[in-house]
């Protein structure tokens, strides 16, 4: 299996058919693998392949910056990221900047996308040419070595228990103009638009768990435990509903 091909894809259902088209097109020693991060981390260190190929929406968001991790891991790597959904032509050429060796996209046509597949195939660099184009308006690459800082991932998780910017604030005692920082930040390292789009990508990558959701009220339960405020006023409408009913 050493110097074969890993596919990566989340479409379990269609792993088979992956390998198969794969090896018609002549690559060898194909994989193919749904696994993620840790799992996806241990099986190129176990099958040692030449070639990784990465379905561009693998992680639904954050996809180039996992690609990115990836890189850094195994340099020596060859990643190709293939496309056959309409992923958005503004955050693709972010795969070649954290590090994808290639780039080939179902929506240049199939002709130029089985053409991409092909020089993929030889180890040599390929990237569609719509993407190109982007690039190529650049006059220097943007720096993508950018890390999560510990404050920043302390806003992120902040975020993730429903907290506005300015309770963020309150709480790690900074000012509301910092937050403000740390969250752009943490925008432009994911490739996120807005608060709800980088939630849903902290929830994808893993990089916040049940555990490290609390909600901070100044009135407890019996337990100990937070509610945020909608779980508070909903079981006192409930309470009351059912006196009414008696």
């Amino acid at each position: 299996m050493i110097g074969g091909t890993l596919i990566v894809s989340r479409a379990v259902n269609l792993h088979s058919r992956y390998k198969m088209r794969f090896e018609q097109l002549g690559y060898e020693n194909v994989t193919v693998t749904g696994v993620k991060r840790d799992g996806l981390n241990m099986l190129i260190n176990k099958i040692k392949p030449r070639l990784l190929i990465m379905g561009s929406d693998f992680y639904l968001a954050g996809t180039p910056y996992m690609t990115g991790e990836l890189h850094a891991l195994f340099p020596d790597l060859y990643i190709g990221v293939v496309s056959v959904h309409d992923y958005p032509l503004r955050l693709a050429p972010w795969f070649i900047w954290h590090g994808a060796n290639a780039y080939a996209s179902l929506w240049e046509g199939y002709e130029e996308f089985h053409r991409g597949l092909q020089i993929i195939r030889t180890g040599r660099q390929y990237i569609s040419p719509k993407v190109k184009t982007i690039i190529e308006m650049f006059d220097e690459w943007p720096d993508t070595s950018n890390k999560i800082t510990k404050r920043e991932m302390e806003c992120l998780i902040l975020l993730c228990c429903g907290f506005v910017p300015d309770r963020i604030a309150d709480v790690l005692h900074i000012a509301r103009s910092t937050v403000n920082c740390h969250l752009v930040n943490l925008y432009n390292t994911f490739h996120v638009q807005n608060r709800e789009e980088m939630i849903a990508l902290a929830w994808e990558l893993e990089m916040v768990s049940k555990k490290d959701i609390r909600f901070y009220n100044e009135k407890k339960n019996k337990l100990g435990i937070d509610f945020p405020e909608w779980a508070v006023f909903n079981k006192k409408a409930i309470r009351k509903m059912r006196k009414e009913d008696k």
